[in-house]
């Protein structure tokens, strides 16, 4: 089993660690190779890496690949929303797309509606787009739009807008309504880009499965897509959280698990 991470958040973002301490964990887990991909600045909500936080990030990380070489392969990669803009061909290894956010209606008193920054932002975001299938279309929508107009390496956390559903408490994910919604963007997508089968969800607690649930995992399958293990971790202590349960399965049911380096050759 190869282990890698293309999806770590660190102390230039909203992590807790530095670079080098991810990677000196992700050493001793016993990685091949590790991509940092700390958040893109989105000025709809003012979150991600400011121009003095990006330039420290991407000189670290680039150090952190001349001093790691021959030990661990090192790549320095972005998260880039939906919302952000699009960064200089060339700057980053790779790309991770990602939907934070999507465009609040017409008329509401919100600029954007969050979909992952807390309980109660999610609730006003239901509330803001009139309900949430309203809410649950806009952002399949959103990353519908993403793939369709920016070249990404990764799809990050497909189906995020569940990370607050545990228990249905929200919404049905069984119904057939729900996922013909999901079902439709995956498959006019899942042999364009590498999507990441995500563990975040489950290390901090919001979830018991990852993202995407299960059930695409089928779809990604048989359609042959390509996947991608990662953690979305915010911290050293969880670098490789459920890698290897997770790469298990996805093997073992039958995907094409992939690596940064595969992607990147």
């Amino acid at each position: 089993m190869r282990l890698g991470n293309a999806h770590t958040h660190t102390l230039y973002c909203d992590g807790k660690d530095t670079p080098r301490a991810m990677a000196e964990a992700a050493l001793a887990a016993g990685f091949a190779s590790l991509g940092f991909s700390g958040h893109s600045y989105c000025a709809a909500d003012g979150f991600g890496m400011q121009p003095a936080a990006l330039a420290a990030y991407k000189a670290e990380v680039r150090e952190l690949q001349r001093q790691y070489h021959g030990r661990m392969r090192i790549y320095l990669g972005l998260e880039l929303d939906s919302m952000s803009e699009l960064p200089p061909a060339g700057e980053y290894d790779y790309l991770i797309g990602s939907v934070h956010n999507v465009q609040a209606p017409d008329g509401s008193v919100r600029t954007v509606c969050p979909v992952d920054s807390s309980v109660e932002t999610f609730e006003e975001s239901i509330a803001a787009c009139g309900g949430v299938e309203q809410f649950i279309r806009a952002y399949y929508a959103e990353y519908d739009r993403m793939l369709c107009t920016r070249r990404v390496d990764i799809a990050g956390h497909f189906d995020l807008i569940c990370k607050f559903n545990a228990a249905n408490r929200y919404f049905d994910e069984q119904a057939a309504e729900y996922k013909e919604i999901a079902a439709t963007v995956l498959r006019r997508h899942c042999n364009n880009v590498v999507f990441e089968i995500n563990t975040g969800g489950m290390s901090k607690g919001w979830r018991d499965r990852p993202y995407p649930d299960y059930w695409l995992w089928e779809l990604l399958r048989d359609a042959g897509a390509r996947v991608i293990i990662n953690t979305d971790t915010h911290a050293a202590d969880t670098v490789d959280y459920a890698l290897r349960e997770m790469t298990e399965r996805a093997v073992d049911m039958g995907l094409r698990v992939v690596t940064l380096d595969d992607i990147l050759g």
